[in-house]
């Protein structure tokens, strides 16, 4: 359906008209980060107009924008029942993202005094960085997905997106920096993991290999062509290439990739587009091709006459008058490849009589042993559906028997050696609406503490932006610290949490198995929460129950007894 949609719009909307989109992403972005005034160049730039300390990201902006533009068209023409979403892996994006909703006005609804309007195009900017909305990306920027700052698991994020939603299109713009870290390593592989599990969607994974990272050439650049082809090859992904500078090619590389897409969990090799544009494309050229287009290749151009007159020709090239009309808004040529606005997606509902059902949960588990119980609670959630348990190969370790009766492994129970794409997993399906909980040991869980706490601010930023709260991240970890081996004795990671003070933390410790089988119920009905649950797996004691509904308000209770 995607490669069918893309061709389609590939037919419908002119080249000229993304193109010139991507020079008014390319445009804004650059205004952005260095005006201070006179955003339309309605007259001869001066040095009162540039900031006397430019800061933002100028490197990744080209290749982003020209995704950004080559994808509009298609975001526009997608059917009612379908779903495109473009997730981000680095944040350092944020102008792009951030002219990107200015042009398809969705920061103007989310924000009016960042409508398109003169006003509205001379606070976007002037105001940047921005210390309401943030200079790189966050959820308060409409139309974006970027869930935290952590480098690295965008791939497994957008691979959680898609996990049972078929109707689904997660495209996932990946650094080749980005490249280098274990988990976006991990996440190409880790797909075959996801064989049978049930029906998903589809992620295109878009590699910028513009062949830096911040401080010098990265890793995968330093491949060949055919060295590249054989790399992805070998990690199930069939490479479509394109450097991005002839839009046309680049529309026609992304419905070729489209076309080649598998949809998670299908057997067989899917593709990956790689984008080769440089990094910081159009920067001036003493700098282009150097770490310093990473940032603000031109340091103080209000202060040094021969980058002044370099920055007055790199902002004139683009022609912003033939890209904006006076009153801030796209001219009408680039409307045909700008999606429009759509209705937000409804709030997810709350549950309500938590308390009540939990404590039913645990008068009925009373005096059951863990693995019995536990069990029981993950799949009579899961036959309530949009459910997943992850864990990194320790459901039989930990007593938990998901399999059905002839041994196989329920399709909602995935398992994957590897703590951070099983939180990445989680994350992208809370991040989409859906519950989901990850089973391990507390003595390894550390290993995911940045990633929960990334995931934490990102949602605290939500909570600021007034956008609708969404499942809880919910962690089950067993083998205590005092019960195991030299090996086993990690309990940091609930003292790392805690000293953060997010107060939608909660870290609850049952004493039996009732307990256990409770707090789990009450975690996984509750919204924007972080829920871990500190469990022993062998406990045979049982206590009376009597202060459970205090337990679950409160976290804690004086027993009489």
């Amino acid at each position: 359906m995607w490669a069918d949609l893309a061709r389609h719009t590939n037919r419908l909307v002119p080249d000229a008209s993304v193109a010139a989109v991507a020079d008014a992403l390319d445009y804004l972005c650059l205004a952005q980060l260095y005006l201070s005034d006179n955003p339309l160049l309605t007259r001869p730039l001066a040095p009162a107009d540039i900031k006397p300390r430019p800061a933002g990201h100028w490197g990744v902006c080209p290749p982003v924008n020209r995704m950004l533009a080559a994808l509009g068209p298609l975001q526009a023409a997608v059917p009612d029942g379908y779903e495109l979403h473009v997730l981000h892996g680095a944040g350092h994006a944020g102008p792009s993202a951030l002219a990107h909703a200015y042009l398809t006005g969705r920061l103007g609804n989310a924000h009016p005094g960042l409508s398109q309007s003169e006003a509205g195009l001379g606070e976007l900017v002037s105001g940047f960085p921005r210390a309401d909305i943030g200079g790189e990306i966050t959820p308060m920027i409409p139309g974006h997905l970027h869930t935290g700052g952590q480098l690295g698991p965008a791939l497994a994020i957008g691979q959680g997106t898609v996990l049972d939603a078929p109707h689904r299109l997660s495209v996932v713009l990946i650094g080749d920096g980005e490249c280098e870290t274990g988990t976006t390593a991990a996440s190409w592989l880790a797909t075959r993991a996801l064989h049978g599990t049930g029906d998903h969607g589809t992620v295109l994974p878009v590699v910028l290999l513009n062949g830096l990272r911040m401080g010098g050439p990265s890793v995968l650049s330093m491949l060949s062509r055919s060295e590249l082809t054989a790399y992805f090859t070998g990690l199930g992904h069939r490479p479509v290439y394109s450097d991005g500078l002839d839009i046309a090619q680049l529309r026609q590389a992304l419905a070729e990739a489209l076309d080649a897409a598998q949809p998670l969990g299908i057997p067989g090799p899917s593709s990956v587009l790689v984008v080769t544009l440089d990094k910081g494309h159009g920067a001036p050229a003493p700098l282009a091709g150097t770490p310093a287009v990473h940032k603000t290749p031109l340091r103080d151009p209000a202060g040094v006459p021969a980058e002044f007159d370099a920055l007055a020709v790199w902002l004139t090239s683009y022609q912003p008058d033939q890209l904006l009309t006076s009153s801030g808004r796209p001219r009408p040529h680039l409307l045909p490849a700008l999606p429009l606005s759509r209705t937000k997606p409804d709030r997810i509902a709350a549950s309500r009589g938590c308390v009540a059902a939990s404590a039913q949960v645990a008068v009925h588990a009373a005096g059951r042993p863990f693995a019995k119980v536990v069990s029981e609670i993950l799949r009579t959630r899961a036959e309530r559906g949009a459910f997943r348990v992850f864990s990194p190969d320790e459901l039989a370790s930990n007593r938990l028997d998901l399999t059905d009766e002839y041994g196989r492994p329920a399709p909602w129970a995935v398992e994957v050696l590897s703590e951070e794409l099983c939180h990445a997993w989680a994350q992208g399906y809370t991040e989409t609406g859906r519950h989901a909980l990850v089973a391990t040991y507390e003595a390894f869980a550390p290993i995911t503490l940045s990633l929960i706490q990334q995931q934490l601010k990102h949602r605290a930023v939500r909570r600021h932006a007034g956008l609708a709260p969404l499942p809880s991240l919910v962690y089950l970890l067993t083998s205590l610290g005092w019960h195991n081996t030299l090996t086993h004795q990690n309990p940091s990671l609930t003292t790392a949490l805690l000293a953060g003070g997010d107060p939608t933390l909660h870290v609850l410790t049952p004493a039996d198995p009732a307990r256990t089988a409770a707090a789990l119920a009450f975690a996984l009905r509750k919204l924007d929460r972080c829920t871990i649950v500190v469990a022993d797996k062998h406990s045979t004691v049982h206590h009376p129950l009597e202060t459970l509904d205090e337990e679950l308000r409160h976290g804690i209770a004086v027993w009489p007894h």
